[in-house]
């Protein structure tokens, strides 16, 4: 079975290269940043002859599209996944498209997987659109809902840039009233990998991939100053409400479908900290 995977080198994306299945032939894009691990394709996903020419040549048999970017978000989002997505379609290949939570209001939790998307913020405007021009192109596409992404090790971006101000004794300010399903990235890929892999009439339509609780991002804070030993009293308690854009308040994700089809279960964002 050969998978491509877009956004080789971006934290997911090489999480799915480094956990994907044993006889998977595994090709993945870059465009940046270097891919490892993987056959890699530099490629301008948003240049629809260059995304088709790729699919055409590689003929995979599942895409799981990761990339993205956000500072030309119509271009690096939308017009990307339409590029990918219409190139699935032609070669029949299956896609997982992975989303996120902020397409939802953050009024109306918890969501299932018939959640309307209604975003109030920029970056979940432009994924909503993504979702949109993805079932377009191919409706039997699979759209997977995922929420913060946490790697401890080594940190992710997000995190990285806590520690790193923790360790300079300098105050952060985290959201008390903001709830969100934190997933660690070996969770959600293995999750990914079994949606790739099942037959369409039952990978088709929304999946909500998080993890099994709702924690601020204030209580996320608290427990990264303890998994690397920093400074906690150093996190100031912030109202979501005080950001100068609108923010969704709450973002609580069902996810009953996943526990029905999927055997792997994501971790609490507590257990998936604990020191190794």
């Amino acid at each position: 079975m050969r998978v491509l995977i877009t956004g080789g080198a971006g934290l997911l994306g090489e999480t799915l290269i480094s956990t994907a299945p044993d006889r998977i032939e595994v090709h993945a894009t870059q465009r940046r940043a270097p891919v490892s691990g993987a056959t890699a394709h530099t490629v301008d996903l948003a240049d629809t002859a260059e995304a088709a020419a790729l699919l055409e040549r590689l003929r995979p048999h599942a895409v799981i599209h990761t990339a993205y970017g956000k500072d030309d978000p119509e271009r690096d989002i939308v017009a990307a996944s339409r590029a990918v997505a219409e190139g699935c379609a032609r070669i029949r290949a299956a896609l997982v498209h992975v989303s996120t939570d902020l397409v939802l209001d953050g009024e109306h939790a918890p969501y299932d997987e018939s959640a309307e998307a209604a975003p109030i913020e920029e970056y979940g405007r432009w994924k909503a659109e993504a979702e949109r021009a993805v079932l377009a192109a191919a409706p039997d596409a699979a759209i997977a809902r995922t929420s913060l992404i946490v790697r401890a090790h080594p940190p992710d971006a997000i995190t990285a840039r806590l520690v790193e101000s923790l360790r300079a004794g300098e105050p952060s300010r985290l959201y008390v009233d903001e709830l969100r399903c934190p997933i660690f990235v070996e969770d959600l890929a293995r999750q990914l990998w079994e949606i790739a892999s099942l037959p369409a009439e039952r990978r088709a339509g929304v999946w909500n991939l998080v993890g099994p609780e709702a924690v601020s991002r204030f209580t996320i804070g608290t427990l990264i100053a303890r998994r690397f030993g920093l400074d906690a009293s150093l996190l100031v308690p912030a109202l979501n409400a005080t950001h100068p854009v609108p923010r969704p308040g709450d973002l609580r994700l069902l996810t009953a479908r996943a526990d029905r089809e999927l055997t792997t279960r994501a971790r609490t964002i507590a257990a998936a900290l604990v020191p190794a």
